[in-house]
């Protein structure tokens, strides 16, 4: 048996409008009414056409097991996000912005989601697109999608009974990406990891001047696409000194001992970039694996809708990537356990039978054909050096964490690989329809506030077989 690493343990200028802002909940319009229609299939199904599965036990309806707020967490009034990236990040081709009120009491930078360095002197209400005819892109980011999911999911739940002053989560998001740049135009010492500095500094200070308490929550990024198409060999190794250069100098300039993890998702387009897979997803993976719950994957794109370049995603994509990361900042900041997506944790094979066990947020597993089309073996591939690989049988769920995959011979090569949603023709868009994708995901039946499905996809993977 192949065991791979387990799931882990728990682990402004003051002004009337600032604090309109922090004060009460804003008016939501039409483009953001939770009861809309949205793209996609039915959000309340648990499992694709030919699932019949019930939902494992503790798992009412789908949805992930819930423990609560964390007995360590600490209200703060102002709760920073810092989002960072290349061209994902800052909503490449994601027109128009369609999140363009604020139901809740989350903020912005009155200079926009992607607020720069200069100006930051008051808060606004967060929405996306252009402000005040500036020179903010008029696109939807993953922003106002994470922040108005986390601050429903806080104020529904997890913070009900909670002490007067303390019943709502409400974020600051400030984006500070630059698009088509690797990890070297973006990690400390640049003028992009600076800016993203300088919002915290603001952030601090404008919250200070307001008599609000203040934190950075954790740093986000969109991103791999640049070291994919350089070759970078140690993108593991970067991503985890992006999340502790942050960690060190935020929490010098704040004083605070709370943790900021970085969550991340998988880079699902290597293939408009000209070749069939990439080495990046796997060291996101990687670096999620031995990264001690503080570099977060969760988890790939290839479910996301994504813009007709194959490489972006729409208004309707990047909101959705803001629910997924909603989810996951629920679990690691507000209930303060571990957050693992789905992947695989342990392969063994007997014969011609392998089985692969996984971590599941949310069981039980399932092959859906509906929400993401079947590129063949639904994603699963076997691997191996000297003979051809033999051919996959068939695919099934075998059990609410297991996969068992059945072969047409044993795989007599050496280097012997599983993988999943790893290989797809050069020149093939990313998404649910083409590129590399799979079909396997869990029952998560968290509700959407735009009926996107926000099930946890299984990871792309290339691991060992036996």
């Amino acid at each position: 048996m192949r065991v791979l690493s387990p799931p882990g343990p728990r682990l402004l200028a003051a002004s009337s409008a600032v604090a309109l802002a922090l004060g009460v909940a804003f008016a939501c319009g039409d483009e953001d009414d939770p009861t809309s229609d949205a793209p996609g299939d039915d959000p309340g199904r648990a499992s694709g056409e030919e699932d019949g599965a019930a939902p494992s036990p503790g798992a009412a309806d789908g949805a992930s097991p819930k423990t609560g707020l964390s007995p360590a967490f600490v209200h703060r009034d102002v709760n920073h996000v810092l989002s960072t990236g290349q061209s994902l990040s800052v909503g490449a081709t994601g027109t128009p912005p369609v999140s363009t009120s604020q139901p809740y009491a989350n903020l912005m930078f009155a200079t926009g989601a992607i607020a720069g360095a200069a100006n930051l002197t008051s808060f606004a209400p967060l929405i996306e697109g252009r402000v005040d005819g500036g020179a903010n892109p008029d696109v939807e980011t993953m922003s106002a999608g994470l922040a108005n999911l986390v601050t429903k999911m806080a104020r529904d739940e997890l913070l009900v009974g909670q002490p007067a002053g303390a019943t709502s989560h409400d974020l600051l998001v400030s984006v500070h990406g630059i698009g088509g740049t690797a990890y070297v135009g973006l990690k400390k010492g640049t003028s992009a990891y600076a800016t993203g500095m300088a919002q915290a500094k603001a952030g601090f200070d404008l919250a200070k001047a307001l008599g609000k308490s203040y934190v950075v929550r954790a740093v986000t990024t969109v991103h791999g696409e640049s070291d994919h198409a350089a070759g970078n060999a140690g993108y593991q190794a970067d991503l985890a000194e992006w999340q502790a250069d942050y960690e060190k100098d935020v929490k010098a300039l704040t004083g605070q001992a709370d943790p900021i993890p970085m969550l991340q998702t998988q880079m699902s387009s290597w293939t408009r970039y000209g070749t069939t897979t990439s080495a990046i997803p796997q060291a996101q993976l990687a670096a999620h694996t031995s990264g001690d719950g503080k570099v977060v994957l969760v988890g790939p794109k290839y479910h996301l809708a994504y813009s007709p370049d194959g490489v972006h995603l729409t208004n309707e994509g990047y909101r959705h990537m803001g629910e997924d990361y909603a989810k996951v900042y629920r679990r690691v900041v507000l209930e303060g356990r571990r957050w693992d997506p789905v992947r695989p944790i342990a392969i063994s094979r007997a014969g011609v039978v392998v089985t692969v066990k996984l971590a599941v947020p949310a069981p039980p597993l399932v092959l859906d054909t509906k929400l993401v089309t079947d590129p063949g073996n639904s994603g699963f591939e076997i691997a191996q050096t000297g003979a051809p690989a033999p051919a996959i049988m068939s695919v099934a769920v075998t059990a609410p964490d297991t996969v068992t995959i059945t072969l047409a011979a044993e795989p007599t090569g050496t280097d012997r690989r599983l993988r999943y949603a790893f290989t797809a023709p050069i020149q093939a868009s990313a998404g649910p329809t083409t590129g590399a994708r799979g079909n396997l995901r869990d029952s998560d039946a968290t509700p959407s506030r735009h009926g996107y499905p926000l099930h946890n996809w299984c990871v792309h993977f290339d691991e060992a077989l036996p």
